[in-house]
């Protein structure tokens, strides 16, 4: 009759020690893509400017961030527009050379206003012809949004590992 001996295990192959450093990898994952930036409206400074040239990024991306110049300082700014950050054609045709329009930038970038290498985001956009076309609370939203299906794939994944280690 042959004796079959229980193959001992080494410590990082035992099921305990799996489970212990997935739960910590995915620990981290989830600490690490919790803090959204987050516009408050005092912290926004507001700008009228009037545009001097616009451009689109390279790529078919969506959204596309939309680069455009304003005759009043050195720098160039940025949004994102499309999916869910706004509505093209709407900030396109606000975006139009000599269009006069007002902007909001975040009070930290302050600094930063005449500097030919910087690109500063917006979080507010208006002309003098229509309603607002993209504020704050638009751009909070699609940061929420763009957040949740973040955590939903890493949800599905989790529990696919989890389900991975628990069944072997």
């Amino acid at each position: 009759m042959s004796y079959k001996g229980k193959i001992k295990l080494e410590f990082y192959e035992q099921k305990w020690f799996k489970l212990i450093c997935f739960f910590a990898f995915f620990g981290w994952l989830f600490y690490m893509i919790q803090p959204t930036f987050k516009i408050n409206k005092n912290e926004l400074v507001e700008l009228n400017v009037t545009v001097d040239k616009e451009w689109e990024s390279g790529g078919k991306r969506n959204p596309v961030k939309l680069y455009f110049n304003v005759k009043e300082y050195s720098n160039r700014f940025g949004i994102y527009v499309g999916g869910i950050y706004g509505r093209w054609t709407e900030v396109t045709e606000t975006l139009k050379q000599n269009a006069k329009i007002k902007i909001r930038i975040h009070e930290s970038n302050k600094n930063n206003l005449n500097k030919k290498t910087e690109v500063i985001p917006i979080y507010y956009l208006k002309n003098d012809k229509s309603d607002i076309v993209f504020n704050e609370d638009e751009f909070n939203e699609g940061e929420k949004s763009s957040d949740n299906r973040v955590m939903g794939l890493f949800i599905i994944i989790f529990l696919l590992g989890l389900w991975k280690i628990s069944t072997e």
